[in-house]
């Protein structure tokens, strides 16, 4: 049976919400990012997501290490991925 479920307009969203190697968290922390119109610092997303600081800090290093984010002087933005990982 095919899938027919609607998928999200924006490419980059979609790609990043079916990448099956980011956890759950990194994924949040990703589309919160992508949703605000500026930047924000790491105690930010810890507060405006309710998730353990731990975890949002391990989520900005795989982020980062898959170039997903950008950090300017400690407030980060999500940045599109560029093209398919698979």
């Amino acid at each position: 049976m095919e899938n027919t479920a609607p998928r999200p307009v924006d490419p980059a969203l979609d790609q990043v919400i079916r990448d099956t190697e980011l956890t759950h968290v990194a994924r949040l922390v990703w589309v919160h990012l992508h949703n605000r119109s500026s930047g924000q610092r790491k105690a930010t997303i810890v507060r405006a997501l309710g998730v353990d600081k731990g975890a949002v800090f391990r989520a900005i290093k795989a982020l980062s290490e898959r170039g997903l984010v950008g950090d300017d002087d400690g407030v980060w933005t999500a940045i599109a991925p560029q093209g398919e990982t698979r």
